[in-house]
């Protein structure tokens, strides 16, 4: 039966009414790119993650610094820093590494506002350091510390040389001065987060040599979970006489974008056998600009390096 009929040069034409009907459509194939976005990819970051608790590695991963207070031992005029030094670790900037998912603070001689009575800063050695004056038989140095609140203390140092060095620690509302330890810490922060840290250095007799300090090193765990990576079992590493490194390991590693930054020159301490490895080449994996995961080459630290010192 004739439904439509058109005229076209002179001849009619009949087909039948044209019909719409609703079909099913590929979401896949009609919008590949917000699929991959919104289902593939975060599966595909899922997967990376899991993958590595499998066999997992865990590691403590510390992050080079490149922003902060330069550290007292950079020398300007020359554009680098002290090798040796335990404040910096050889970076140029107060504390040289950053564990992943922790902050941290150092009090130093280029700390802001420090308050001192009868210490001088000694700055004829890299990195400076706080030492009595001459003819005093005790002194102090304060610093005001911003303390997360109610956060585990995950690492506490003083880095000092003598006998006769004691350190307290007070709320900054408060005239009550306690013991600088893990504990005064974290009870002192769960009610305030501003607090007060003294360092007191005395000596028995002016004659005697002063006791010094360099820097106060306090690091607090702000995410509670651990970092794994994928590396070659012992007997997959390989020796890098290529770049006349001969006896030095290097090995790959594959890292999952639970760790948000990798960069040359960070370095992660394997937790199994506290053996230390330093970045020496990264490549990441970012379909669609998403990063998945890292690809990392390392180097083993050899024991002469300053990077064994880190804590």
């Amino acid at each position: 039966m004739i439904r439509n009929t058109k005229t076209f040069r002179n001849l009619q034409v009949s087909r039948p009414n044209r019909q719409t009907s609703v079909t099913d459509s590929d979401p896949l194939v009609d919008n590949a790119y917000k699929r991959s976005l919104q289902e593939l990819i975060p599966a595909i970051r899922q997967k990376s993650q899991n993958a590595v608790t499998v066999d997992r590695i865990n590691v403590k991963y510390y992050q080079e610094i490149t922003t902060g207070r330069l550290c007292s031992c950079y020398k300007k005029e020359y554009d680098s820093p002290e090798a040796s030094c335990l404040i910096c670790y050889g970076v140029g900037r107060v504390g040289g590494f950053n564990v992943f998912g922790t902050s941290f603070d150092i009090v130093d001689t280029t700390y802001p506002n420090l308050i001192m009575l009868n210490i001088r800063i000694e700055d004829t050695v890299w990195p400076w350091k706080f030492e009595l004056i001459d003819g005093q038989i005790e002194g102090y140095v304060e610093a005001t510390v911003d303390v997360p609140s109610m956060r585990d203390v995950d690492a506490l140092r003083l880095f000092y040389t003598g006998n006769y060095i004691k350190s307290y620690v007070r709320k900054f509302s408060d005239t009550s001065w306690h013991t600088l330890n893990r504990g005064s810490l974290l009870s002192l922060s769960a009610a305030e987060q501003r607090l007060v840290i003294r360092i007191n250095l005395s000596r028995k007799t002016v004659e005697d040599v002063s006791p010094f300090f360099t820097h106060l090193y306090l690091r607090y765990k702000l995410v509670d979970r651990d970092l794994y990576v994928d590396m070659p079992r012992f007997g997959a590493m390989r020796q890098a006489d290529n770049f006349n490194l001969t006896g030095l390991e290097v090995t790959q590693v594959f890292i999952p974008a639970t760790l948000p930054n990798v960069r040359v020159g960070d370095v992660f301490r394997d937790l199994r056998n506290n053996t230390l490895w330093r970045v020496t080449e990264v490549t990441y994996n970012e379909p669609l600009g998403i990063r998945t995961s890292w690809d990392v080459n390392v180097r083993a630290v050899t024991s002469f390096e300053i990077y064994n010192q880190l804590p």
